[in-house]
C-alpha cells in the first residue's frame, strides 16, 4: 500500500461556538480559546493552539487557530478489508463527539456503504483517518453503530458497541468490535464517534472524503447548540460543513462467512400455560456458539405493533429440559446455571442490547445441542412479544441450525410470523413447515392445536415468494415452479398430517419471513419451522 500524506486539517467556525462562549461569560467560566466546541479546526497564523481567549465581540468573525496536521499512512487491514474508503481524503475533519461536560455540543457523522448481493459481511474493526483538535485528547472511549439504510438516508440500528478502546497509529484510528456485526447484502450506514469530556479531552474530527461513494455523509447535533441539523442532514449540502468533501475517510474489516442460518426470531401473541411462546433452535458443530437470546415486547409499540407484552420474561432450557439460564430485565443478570457473572456490560457490547430495561436478553457459550427459550409475561400477562436468536460468532466450526417456533396462533396482528437470516455467499436449500395437528396427536397432546395452518415464505422487502397450504398439494408461483411433494417426502421433514404446510426453496442469502394463519382465520397452538438440507 502507498504511503498517504494529506494537508493540513481543517473544518470551519460555526455559530454554536458564539453561543457556548456567551454562556459560558455569563457563567464567568474562564474557558480558553482552545476549549471552544466546533464543527473543528480552521487553519490560521493569528492563534495558536491553546492561546488565550480573545474578548467576547470578536467571536463574531474571524478564524479559530490550530496546528498543523500531518497525516502518517494508514497500516495495513488486520483482517481482510471488505470496504475501502480510505482514499482522497480532504483538507478538513469533521467533529464527531459525545460530550459527558456540554451534551447539547455531542454531534455524530456517518456514511453509508454496500454488502453486495450474495455476500455477508463479519465486521470485526474499523480503520477511521481522523485527529483530535481543540486538544490532545485522547478520547475516553468510542462507539460504532450500523443502521439499514432508508430511502438514502441512517434508518434502523442494527448493531451498536459502545464505549470500546481505540488502537492508534498516526491519524488512523483502530477500533476493534468485540463481536461481529453481521450484515446481510444491501445499503448501510456506519457512525463513529468518540466519547469525550470537552474540558480536558478537546475535541475529535473524522477526515473529510473529496470522492462520494453512494450517498454523502450525514451529520447531525441533536442538542442544538452548534446550531444546524439537529435532526440530521447531508453534512455538506444542508448542515453547510466542508461542501466541497461529502463523504468521509475510513474502511471496513472482517471476514465474507460462508452459507448458514442465523439470526432467528418469531412474533406471535404469548398467552398463559401451554400457550407461551417456545422457540428451539441447534447448535451444530464441533465448537461451542455464542449467541444472545432475547425477549421483546415494549420495544415493539414504536413498530405500531399492537398490545405489545409490557414486561417478557426469558427462560433457556438445554436438550433434557433443564433450566440453565433465565433473566427478567436485561439490565438486572439472574446468576445461576451457566450464568454465573454479571452480563450487562457484555450485552451492551453485543450490539443486540434490547431498546428497553423491561426486556430480557442472556448472552450463552452453548455447545453442540438442542435448546429451547422460553417466553412469559411476568404475573401471567399477555402481549405480542419477539423471541430472538443472534449469532455473535463467526466461527464456522459451529452453526445454528434447525429452527422452530411454537405459540397461540391468532388473527390480524396477533398471527404468529418468524424471521430468519441466510448468511453467506452462497444460496441456502431450506424446507420450512407449519404444523399443527401433530401438535395435538400423541405423543404432544397439545390441547387447541391449530386444525389446518397455512404458510407464506416473503423476501427481505417483504414480498411473498411462496405459500402452502396442505403440503401434498403444491402452489406454483413465485420461486416454485415444480411439483415439491416428492421433495419434501425425501427430505426427511414431511409433515405428519396432510392439512399441515411446507415448501422447499433454495434461498439467496437475505433476510426472510415465514407467516403462519390458521385457515378460515381458525385460530390454536402452532409450530413454524426451518429446516437446513445443506
Amino acid at each position: 500500500m502507498k504511503k498517504q500524506i494529506h494537508p493540513a486539517a481543517k473544518t470551519y467556525l460555526i455559530r454554536g461556538a458564539l453561543h457556548l462562549l456567551l454562556l459560558l461569560a455569563l457563567s464567568a467560566i474562564p474557558f480558553a480559546l482552545a476549549q471552544s466546541p466546533s464543527r473543528g479546526t480552521t487553519e490560521g497564523s493569528a492563534a495558536k493552539h491553546g492561546s488565550t481567549l480573545p474578548a467576547v465581540p470578536q467571536f463574531s468573525s474571524g478564524t479559530l487557530g490550530a496546528r498543523l496536521l500531518i497525516a502518517s499512512p494508514p497500516p495495513e487491514a488486520p483482517q481482510t478489508v471488505l470496504y475501502d474508503q480510505y482514499n482522497n481524503a480532504g483538507a478538513n475533519v469533521t467533529a464527531s463527539n459525545s460530550f459527558t461536560d456540554l451534551p447539547t455540543f455531542s454531534a455524530d457523522s456517518a456514511d453509508d456503504f454496500v454488502v453486495p448481493a450474495g455476500q455477508t459481511w463479519a465486521v470485526q474493526s474499523i480503520d477511521v483517518d481522523g485527529e483530535y483538535f481543540v486538544g490532545a485528547g485522547p478520547a475516553t472511549d468510542w462507539n460504532v453503530l450500523f443502521y439499514v439504510d432508508n430511502a438514502g438516508f441512517p434508518g434502523a440500528q442494527v448493531y451498536n458497541s459502545t464505549h470500546q478502546p481505540v488502537q492508534r497509529n498516526g491519524r488512523t484510528f483502530t477500533i476493534n468490535l468485540p463481536t461481529s456485526a453481521m450484515l446481510n447484502p444491501g445499503t448501510y450506514w456506519v457512525e463513529i464517534q468518540a466519547n469525550m469530556v470537552f474540558g480536558t479531552q478537546g475535541q475529535w474530527g473524522w477526515t473529510n472524503r473529496t470522492v462520494t461513494s453512494y450517498n454523502a455523509a450525514v451529520w447531525r447535533n441533536p442538542g442544538g447548540s452548534l446550531g444546524s441539523c439537529p435532526t440530521g442532514g447531508r453534512r455538506g449540502a444542508t448542515c453547510g460543513i466542508d461542501a466541497s468533501a461529502p463523504d468521509q475517510v475510513y474502511r471496513l474489516n472482517g471476514t465474507i462467512v460462508s452459507a448458514q442460518l442465523g439470526n432467528i426470531s418469531t412474533r406471535a401473541f404469548v398467552q398463559t400455560g401451554d400457550n407461551v411462546m417456545i422457540g428451539g433452535f441447534i447448535v451444530q458443530g464441533t465448537a461451542p456458539k455464542r449467541v444472545i437470546i432475547r425477549a421483546i415486547g415494549p420495544e415493539l409499540t414504536q413498530y405500531g405493533v399492537p398490545n405489545p407484552m409490557a414486561d417478557p420474561t426469558l427462560e433457556l432450557h438445554d436438550g433434557t429440559g433443564a433450566l440453565i439460564a433465565s433473566n427478567d430485565n436485561w439490565q438486572q443478570t439472574i446468576i445461576g446455571g451457566i450464568i454465573t457473572a454479571n452480563q450487562v456490560v457484555a450485552i451492551q457490547s453485543s450490539g443486540h442490547a434490547p431498546g428497553d430495561p423491561r426486556e430480557s436478553a442472556i448472552i450463552a457459550e452453548l455447545p453442540p445441542g438442542n435448546y429451547t427459550a422460553i417466553v412469559r409475561g411476568v404475573t401471567n400477562t399477555t402481549g405480542v412479544a419477539l423471541a430472538e436468536v443472534y449469532n455473535l460468532s463467526s466461527s464456522s466450526d459451529s452453526i445454528l441450525r434447525n429452527i422452530s417456533t411454537r405459540s397461540f396462533v391468532q388473527t390480524g396482528d396477533n398471527i404468529m410470523i418468524g424471521g430468519f437470516i441466510v448468511q453467506g455467499s452462497t444460496p441456502r436449500r431450506v424446507v420450512i413447515r407449519a404444523i399443527g395437528p401433530e401438535l395435538g396427536a400423541p405423543p404432544y397432546n397439545i390441547p387447541n392445536a391449530l386444525a389446518n395452518p397455512t404458510l407464506e415464505l416473503h423476501n427481505g422487502s417483504g414480498a411473498l415468494i411462496a405459500s402452502n397450504d396442505n403440503w401434498m398439494t403444491t402452489i406454483l408461483g413465485g420461486i416454485i415452479t415444480s411439483d415439491q411433494v416428492h421433495d419434501i417426502m425425501d427430505s426427511g421433514h414431511a409433515p405428519t398430517d396432510p392439512r399441515e404446510s411446507a415448501i422447499i426453496a433454495t434461498l439467496p442469502p437475505g433476510n426472510y419471513t415465514a407467516i403462519v394463519r390458521g385457515v378460515d382465520n381458525t385460530t390454536g397452538v402452532g409450530l413454524v419451522e426451518v429446516y437446513d438440507l445443506d
